[in-house]
């Protein structure tokens, strides 16, 4: 199964603004592993209200089996909330406003890379905040977060296409720890070329370039860190060039085509690394696969000789 992306939302409700922090992990109930029904008053006590058309139950992880081939494990417990069905939208209420809210997400099986993923702050029915970030790999979490108090969030995918994905360990109150900084970097599959052809199949490496911008230097950036595709390949050898001529140096690196883990079919390939900092970074790149011969395109090319 391919990857994809799965969420988790853990909440819980800040009795006021010198709370502790509050969270919910989703192992605190017994995993439901079905697509069907969404969470709803689970959490009710905890000032928590759940709602959703279509996506939103908890599974369990890897550890404990993966019983709905997510390919994924909670980063607090195993258990998860999973999305794949077409709103791939859950909405959690608070009984009074809360600050600091945060969750961790990540693609599931399935997915493919470069899936964005949206989380919304609402106070009495206004919008007041959000953050969207690009996912990156299959179970490769990131935590997404709000600054200012709310007394609802909503957590989406996009509504068009197959792409689902797992959140985890909803957090909030003024001790819980915030989102931290993340670069959505832009890449550049084989510099130079406009279709960016990939072969799956090939045994040879694959250019592509880290374009630096006003918000990164790539410079700062470890080429230890770099991983490439889903299978996240790491960089056989790098060096500094300005490949789209804007006069900022770019990073270049060589990557084993097959360690990526690409596959016929995928339209998208992304890069994950960080600064020499520890500041993460991500960035995707549309690709076109070589079409895979048939058998039989083969023997007639033997036949031929």
């Amino acid at each position: 199964m391919r990857t994809a992306t799965t969420f988790l939302i853990l909440a819980s409700l800040a009795a006021g603004p010198a709370a502790a922090s509050e969270v919910i992990s989703f192992d605190e109930i017994a995993a439901q592993n079905a697509n069907s029904p969404s969470l709803t008053e689970e959490y009710a006590h905890l000032g928590v209200h759940f709602s959703s058309v279509d996506d939103g139950s908890t599974w369990d992880g890897l550890s404990r089996g993966d019983p709905g081939g997510w390919e994924i494990e909670g980063t607090n417990g195993s258990a998860f909330v999973g999305f794949n069905g077409r709103s791939y939208r859950l909405t959690a209420s608070f009984d009074a406003p809360v600050p600091a809210f945060s969750i961790d997400v990540t693609a599931a099986s399935g997915s493919p890379m470069g899936v964005a993923f949206t989380l919304e702050g609402y106070r009495a029915g206004a919008l007041v905040e959000r953050n969207a970030v690009t996912l990156g790999g299959l179970n490769q979490w990131m935590t997404v977060g709000l600054t200012t108090e709310v007394d609802q969030v909503v957590m989406m995918g996009s509504p068009t296409g197959f792409h689902p994905f797992g959140i985890d360990n909803m957090h909030w109150g003024v001790d819980a720890p915030q989102a931290p900084p993340h670069i959505d970097a832009a890449i550049d599959v084989r510099p130079g070329s406009a279709e960016n052809p990939v072969n799956p199949g090939s045994s040879g490496t694959l250019p592509v370039a880290l374009l630096g911008s006003e918000s990164l230097d790539v410079m700062d950036v470890d080429p230890a860190s770099l991983a490439l595709g889903v299978a996240g390949a790491p960089a056989l050898d790098f060096e500094y060039a300005d490949v789209n001529g804007d006069g900022l140096t770019d990073l270049v690196a060589h990557y084993s085509t097959a360690a990526t883990g690409t596959a016929y079919g995928d339209t998208s390939m992304c890069l994950t690394g960080a600064t020499k900092d520890g500041v993460e970074l991500a960035g995707c790149d549309a690709i076109r696969t070589v079409p895979k011969e048939s058998a039989s395109a083969q023997k007639a090319k033997g036949g031929k000789r």
